[in-house]
């Protein structure tokens, strides 16, 4: 792409943004990070007028803040990251400290300068996390390490949450499987409902009207960190009532960085399931993708960019009383009611693309702004509704569905003490759920079921349009 249609993609996403920053304050998530603290000199004292420089290594953003009376300084709006803090004074020894911020935090960072020439040579110090003595809610952060490192199946990311006190795998109110199923991990917070959760991806909705369950996200690959909110979370956070999921996808930096990854499963080094059909034991699984990330401008526009794919065949698994009895189901099925014989020897198959494509671009040292765009197509056949091994294959269903965003995002920094930020979102989504067969629905309790169950919905679809605005006054 070619850099003045790139400028001119930025700029009417700017004129866009600023366009509604008149709108009503509407709930937000914090996605940016803030350092603060004071600036000493050796005997406690605050220095007036201290200059403290922030520099982010990685993309060279730069931000500068003069300390008060009392030595107080803060820098709001930064994106989560690895920086250096620089304080100095006329008459006092320069001092640096090298510290990593992750998504939403306001670390606490203060220095005790010497007497001493500015010009004299300066060790930065590597500090690593900062306390946060201003957090009064309970959350876990799982950075990048964590989630390229740690071993997850299925490469699920959001799976990683359950590394934080107090959550499990949840279900719904009356202990039964969703009428709408939603191929994500359905977490609980403390035992409450699966549905009391809100989950944002850099800082924009993610939840489906409809089934109440977060949409899909994108690929493992494609996030840089996430913050879990337990409890006691800040008014930001809207509406949820259980717990916080908030996702920050990657950025490019001054640098290029790329992969090429597949994994895969086989039933070849898989035990057999005692829960298969007769010897049909089936797995092909296959996850494949790229990402590419760098400088367009160095140390002032970046992209990053993320395709992942999946192709999945199983064999279904039946509960033991269905394989069992399956000869006297079928012969019930077509000598009384003249319907065709289950065929317990289907495939279920479960692909996906998913793409995510991100431009961040700095305006000027006061104004910062990206664009993301999120794609997952996913196609999947012969699913069970229940998900549970009651379903034979008459009552399955296949699923297509598309989930799209595009979001924009402006921080605006006017002063030290005032910063706005402004976020809009458009997304859809199209789901269709239809049946496999047209069969009538046959039940025994507890046993199994057969034929279309019209507790499903066979089709919805769904758009939002989110308008986002914090302002930040310290």
């Amino acid at each position: 792409m070619k850099a003045h249609a790139i400028k001119g993609l930025l700029w009417f996403c700017t004129c866009a943004m600023a366009a509604v920053l008149g709108a009503p304050t509407l709930h937000g998530q914090a996605v940016n990070v803030t350092i603060q603290g004071r600036v000493n000199d050796t005997t406690g004292a605050g220095i007036s007028q201290a200059s403290v420089t922030v520099v982010n290594g990685a993309t060279g953003l730069s931000r500068s803040a003069i300390a008060s009376a009392t030595g107080d300084y803060q820098v709001p709006g930064l994106p989560p990251g690895e920086y250096t803090v620089t304080a100095e004074k006329q008459g006092f020894r320069k001092e640096a400290k090298k510290v990593h911020l992750d998504i939403g935090a306001a670390g606490n960072l203060d220095f005790s300068l010497a007497v001493g020439q500015v010009t004299q040579e300066v060790n930065v110090q590597d500090v690593g996390e900062l306390a946060e003595p201003t957090r009064t809610m309970v959350s876990s952060v799982i950075d990048e390490q964590k989630i390229e490192n740690l071993p997850v199946n299925g490469r699920q990311f959001i799976d990683f949450a359950l590394l934080a006190p107090g959550v499990t795998v949840g279900d719904t109110t009356s202990g039964s499987t969703d009428v709408i199923i939603e191929p994500v991990t359905k977490l609980s917070f403390a035992g409450q409902n699966i549905h009391y959760n809100f989950v944002a991806i850099d800082g924009a909705d993610n939840m489906s009207t409809a089934s109440g369950i977060q949409k899909t996200t994108p690929s493992q690959e494609a996030v840089e960190e996430f913050r879990v909110v337990n409890s006691s979370y800040s008014t930001e956070f809207g509406r949820a009532v259980g717990g916080i999921v908030n996702i920050i996808t990657k950025s490019g930096t001054n640098n290029f960085h790329g992969s090429v990854y597949e994994y895969f499963r086989n039933d070849a080094m898989d035990a057999p399931s005692p829960l298969a059909a007769g010897t049909f034991n089936k797995l092909r699984q296959n996850q494949f993708g790229a990402t590419l990330g760098g400088p367009i401008v160095k140390g002032k526009t970046f992209f990053f960019a993320n395709y992942e794919g999946q192709r999945h065949v199983e064999s279904p698994f039946y509960n033991s009383t269905v394989l069992k009895n399956i000869n006297a189901i079928n012969s019930v099925k077509t000598n009384v009611w003249g319907l065709p014989a289950e065929n317990l020897f289907v495939n279920r198959g479960i692909d996906y693309d998913n793409g995510v494509i991100k431009l961040n671009h700095n305006l000027n040292d006061r104004n910062s702004i990206f664009v993301r765009y999120f794609i997952n197509d996913q196609r999947s056949t012969n699913l069970s509704p229940l998900n549970d091994g009651f379903d034979l294959p008459s009552g399955f269903k296949n699923n297509f569905f598309r989930d799209q965003s595009l979001v924009g995002n402006l921080v605006s920094t006017f002063s030290p003490s005032l910063v706005n930020e402004v976020r809009v979102q458009y997304a859809h989504r199209f789901f269709d759920f239809p049946t496999t067969s047209t069969q009538p629905h046959m039940e025994v309790s507890n046993v199994f079921t057969l034929g279309v169950n019209r507790g499903n919905p066979d089709f919805y679809e769904e758009s939002r349009f989110e308008i986002v605005d914090n302002v930040t006054k310290t």
